[in-house]
């Protein structure tokens, strides 16, 4: 892939309290060629959260130019942006989203129900994904009796439900240890690449940082700075064996 996914330019966004306006994002510009791995950093409150919001059609620009896969979002409708992200992008979230009550197959089920896809056709398609992820065994287990970083990797397979484009990740190792974090990173990381995904992590955990194609630093509202990972990671623990055939 050598296109470009995400093409921005002058982007803005502020929040309004009563009569205060407090800037967030300031005329921020990015390109993010498909297939990268690229990792937003920077200080809390420097606007990473809210810029990973605009490019996955949560938020709307205040102005600038954004277009994400050949579509020019900044202009979207409520339903437009609603119907972006259930197609489009694929969403791994600091704590899960999953839902405790139900097994790992029937979390990753909930993302084609939205789809609309047919029971037997979607179960089978989320059994499929949790192999993806070294899960397959775990399936028809509650989500509550699965480890923390077992539970990021039912996240992740709910992620590529629909095979996004565009998987954007929000603090995605925050609530694992360092082992179970590096792991699941290498796993998404791993299947992006295979699956030839574009992935955008938004993170403070430097202990990923090897992981990234290409790191975007940002502090109050602006880029201040952008350039390749800082070394490798070739001795990283390992995550288990993906197999990555996806059945059609």
């Amino acid at each position: 892939m050598a296109d470009f996914i995400v093409e921005a330019a002058g982007l803005c966004k502020a929040y309004h309290s009563d009569a205060v306006s407090t800037p967030v994002l300031r005329d921020v510009a990015l390109a993010v060629p498909g297939g990268e791995c690229l990792f937003l950093v920077g200080p809390s409150g420097s606007g990473k959260t809210t810029l990973l919001s605009i490019l996955g059609c949560v938020l709307s620009p205040d102005s600038g130019h954004i277009e994400i896969l050949g579509e020019n979002v900044a202009g979207f409708s409520p339903a437009d942006q609603a119907r972006f992200r259930r197609e489009k992008v694929g969403f791994v979230f600091q704590r899960f989203h999953l839902f405790d009550a139900l097994s790992a197959v029937e979390n990753v089920q909930v993302a084609f129900d939205l789809l609309k896809w047919p029971r037997v056709r979607s179960r089978a398609k989320s059994l499929e994904l949790l192999a993806l992820v070294g899960l397959a065994d775990k399936a028809a287990s509650r989500v509550t009796r699965l480890s923390m970083g077992q539970r990021q990797r039912v996240a992740l397979a709910r992620a590529l439900a629909g095979d996004p484009a565009l998987i954007l990740a929000d603090e995605p190792t925050a609530s694992l240890d360092a082992e179970s974090g590096l792991n699941a990173m290498r796993v998404l990381k791993e299947l992006c690449q295979s699956l030839e995904k574009t992935v955008i992590v938004v993170t403070h955990d430097s202990r990923i940082f090897d992981l990234a194609d290409r790191i975007l630093t940002l502090a109050d509202g602006r880029i201040a700075g952008t350039g390749p990972a800082a070394g490798s990671s070739a001795n990283a623990p390992s995550p288990p064996a993906l197999n990555t055939r996806l059945i059609a």
